[in-house]
Formats: C-alpha cells, sequence, structure tokens
C-alpha cells in the first residue's frame, strides 16, 4: 500500500487531480506558483517523516 501511494504521489496527473478536488469541494483556489510549492513541501515533510521515524535497520519499517 506505502509503495502505491509514493507511486501515486510522484505523478503530476494526482496533483493536479486533488486540485481540481479541492477547488470544486471548497471552492479555494491555489495560484500555478501555489500549485507547484504544495508537492514540494509535501515532499519535504515525507522525507522530515522518515529521517525521524523509529527503524532498526536501513530500509526496516519503522513502529
Amino acid at each position: 500500500m506505502e509503495a502505491w501511494l509514493r507511486a501515486q504521489l510522484s505523478q503530476p496527473s494526482t496533483w493536479r487531480g486533488l486540485f481540481l478536488l479541492i477547488t470544486a469541494l471548497f471552492g479555494i483556489s491555489l495560484s500555478p506558483e501555489m500549485q507547484a510549492a504544495v508537492p514540494n513541501a509535501a515532499i519535504a515533510l515525507l522525507g522530515l517523516w522518515e529521517a525521524i521515524r523509529k527503524g532498526a535497520c536501513f530500509g526496516q519499517k519503522g513502529d
């Protein structure tokens, strides 16, 4: 499941679809610059999570 989610989040079409859903459901509009910044922020947060999570060996899932 995690591998599938990572694969989906790496595709630009996934992000475009999410932006369209957000706009349609909540009436929020984002500038093109903000649309480009959100995936970068998500990647940074994922990197932070991976850096601080517990794992005994390289490649091992954390608790």
